[in-house]
């Protein structure tokens, strides 16, 4: 079957239980819930390829302070590597630099089942990854921040102690 347009991917997401929403009259987006969070695919028709992505991979703010093509060293040669495992799909850096999963499908004689592959390979692999990779970004992080000044230091018990006068639980 060659010749899939938007509408011909659309109604294949549906099948697949997804509910795309159209961005534009070329891009589609559709949220698929998993165990490791919400998977935010973008589907692009451009023509002679099909762009299909995780965008972004990372919630922003589980990221902090990494992300906008700034990560720890020796990061990006570990995605690298992962990528050397990964069967059409790949991890890559946005525009913004902030990391993203894609593939790329020809269209000339792209085949309904390939993209059903290419999106649960994108979910998969998401799921797989994301938690250890976000979890190596905040070790990372932690391993490498200055210490917490004296006088911070200090106003933890006090903060511990009214919280616990208010009944918050800390």
């Amino acid at each position: 079957m060659s010749g899939l347009g938007v509408d011909e991917i659309a109604k294949l997401l549906r099948e697949m239980g997804y509910a795309p929403r159209a961005i534009d009259p070329k891009t589609l987006r559709c949220v698929v819930p998993t165990a490791a969070g919400e998977v935010r695919l973008v589907l692009r028709h451009a023509g002679t390829w099909l762009y299909l992505g995780v965008l972004p991979f990372l919630e922003p703010a589980s990221a902090t302070p990494w992300g906008a093509g700034k990560y720890p060293p020796r990061f990006l040669g570990r995605i690298l590597a992962v990528n050397h495992n990964l069967v059409m799909v790949k991890f890559a850096l946005d525009d913004d630099g902030d990391l993203c999963l894609r593939a790329e499908l020809p269209t000339e004689s792209l085949q309904r089942r390939e993209i059903e592959t290419a999106v649960h390979l994108l979910v998969t692999t998401t799921e797989q990854y994301r938690l250890p990779i976000r979890d190596a970004l905040v070790d990372d992080y932690k391993a490498n921040r200055a210490p917490m000044p004296p006088d911070l230091v200090e106003q933890v018990d006090w903060v511990h102690a009214a919280c616990a006068a208010m009944g918050v639980p800390v």
